[in-house]
């Protein structure tokens, strides 16, 4: 048997009149980063949705094509459902389904 660990005796408390809490000290507020214009936001929000809903349509119409039975078709159901817009993308190309890109071409 080994024996028993040495214990330390307990530190004495400090009393409340020797503790104090300091007070918090509040950062001047700065935004971390500049916020977005309203009307960016809207029309880059809106053409990534438009962008998606197409790729649904598409994919909406391919997988009536396919049987149950078929893997690609079920991957393209769990695309469909999880609405995962690189999934769409990929299934659709691996079945020659061509698509709008996922981004935009730079504007002039």
């Amino acid at each position: 048997m080994t024996p028993p660990a040495k214990h330390r005796a307990p530190q004495p408390s400090t009393p409340d009149s020797e503790s104090s809490v300091r007070e918090r000290v509040t950062p001047p507020s700065q935004p971390a980063v500049a916020p977005i214009p309203a009307a960016a936001a809207t029309l880059s929000s809106g053409s990534g949705r438009e962008r998606l809903e197409a790729k649904l349509r598409a994919a909406r119409n391919v997988l009536a094509t396919l049987p149950a039975s078929d893997d690609r078709a079920r991957l393209l159901h769990v695309a469909i459902m999880r609405r995962d817009e690189s999934l769409l993308e990929g299934v659709l190309a691996a079945l020659g389904v061509p698509t709008v890109p996922s981004v935009p071409p730079p504007s002039r």
